[in-house]
């Protein structure tokens, strides 16, 4: 019978804490006790007294390549280390018990591991095709040829589609050049990027505007901590115009001012008219405000019908000009022969929430039948006339 080798000793708690999560995980590999989900987090530098734990978890990690084949479909398998040197000793050992060992998701957070975690990782999902997302945090690269190389892997990859990259740029390895290749590589494939912290400056260059203009497939472009400025915003906010692709965008914690907000924010949803507001982007959330993980926050990345939404910024905007009574100055060189469809319009607007992937109701909004009243009182002295045509044509 296997049984678990004898833990060394120690005075440290994280030592203590990280010994008894690779303990804990090689069992569960081991027994079959684990969800799919390997993780060892533990805040601590690398001390030779570990590779024995790391030898055990990475002969249960080779062995558990027959397990994770065996996990339902919709398993969403991962692998991450958080927090933890890895030596090349340790890579070594992961390298090989991973070349058969196939998760769908990598997370590697601070490892201090230098380029040769950097090769990890890239050969890690070169040989791995049932890779679909990777999140590499604060493991610089070292040089341009490592971006090469992974971008070289993205474009012929058959399951990647999201990519989390945060604080990994600087220095050597322009930020800015960095995204504009990834997304040159993921044209076709790539759903989710996330660049954060990574010194991204466009120095008024316009690939990511012209790349969203284009509207591929990408579906969440999280930016938050980098220095895009004002004019960055507004070559974003005019190629949402024309973009319905996207629906998630941070540019958190950035250098735009309110200017800068109040275009992209106009991009979204632009009260001048009801012209305007029908012809805003109506699949894009943006965000001015850091969130954890957005992409994954049901309550902010949420895929409403663009029909629905479209029909909430109306009525919105139907709304809020009956509370000032304003609406009928809109309508003047309106004919009374469309009121009916006018006012089945209106009614239409006001049920946008009913339905599937509708947005939730708003509690500013209006009764219907106020803005109706409004509507009908700007026609009340044409309706004699309209009924006297009407007598008279028949």
């Amino acid at each position: 019978k296997w049984e678990y080798p004898a833990d060394p000793p120690s005075d440290d708690d994280y030592e203590d804490l990280l010994v008894t999560q690779i303990k804990t995980e090689t069992l569960g590999m081991r027994y079959g006790t684990d969800n799919g989900e390997i993780k060892i987090a533990a805040n601590v530098l690398y001390d030779a007294d570990f590779l024995p734990h790391w030898n055990e978890f990475a002969e249960a990690l080779q062995e558990y390549q027959h397990a994770i084949r065996c996990l339902p479909a919709d398993t969403s398998s991962s692998f991450s280390v958080w927090n933890v040197e890895l030596p090349p000793a340790v890579l070594d050992l992961l390298s090989n018990a991973l070349e058969s060992t196939h998760f769908k998701r990598l997370y590697l957070d601070e490892n201090n591991f230098g380029q040769a975690g950097i090769q990890f990782l890239l050969s890690y999902m070169q040989n791995n095709p049932e890779l679909e997302a990777f999140y590499l945090s604060q493991n610089p690269f070292e040089s341009v040829d490592d971006v090469n190389r992974l971008c070289s892997i993205i474009k012929e990859h058959p399951s990647i589609s999201k990519i989390q990259i945060h604080r990994c740029c600087g220095d050597e390895v322009n930020g800015y050049d960095v995204l504009c290749s990834i997304m040159t590589a993921g044209e076709s494939k790539l759903k989710h990027i996330t660049l954060s912290r990574n010194a991204i400056s466009t120095g008024g260059g316009t690939f990511i505007s012209d790349f969203l203009e284009s509207n591929p497939i990408l579906e969440s472009l999280l930016l938050w901590l980098n220095n895009f400025v004002d004019d960055d915003a507004k070559s974003i906010a005019k190629a949402l115009k024309r973009n319905t692709n996207l629906k998630l965008l941070s540019l958190a914690d950035n250098e735009i001012t309110d200017t800068g907000w109040e275009m992209l924010h106009e991009a979204e949803f632009d009260p001048t008219s009801l012209n305007s507001a029908a012809d805003s982007n109506h699949t894009c959330h943006i965000l001015s405000q850091f969130e954890f993980n957005a992409d994954q926050n049901s309550k902010i990345y949420r895929c409403y019908h663009s029909g629905a939404v479209r029909q909430k910024k109306i009525y919105s905007l139907l709304s809020l000009r009956n509370r000032q009574c304003s609406n009928v100055q809109y309508f003047d060189d309106i004919p009374v022969e469309l009121l009916p469809d006018m006012l089945s319009s209106i009614q239409q607007y006001s049920e946008y929430h009913c339905g599937e992937d509708a947005p939730e109701q708003d509690d500013k909004d209006t009764n219907v039948l106020s803005i109706v009243f409004e509507v009908m009182r700007r026609w009340d002295g044409s309706f004699s006339v309209y009924e006297a045509a009407n007598n008279c044509s028949a």
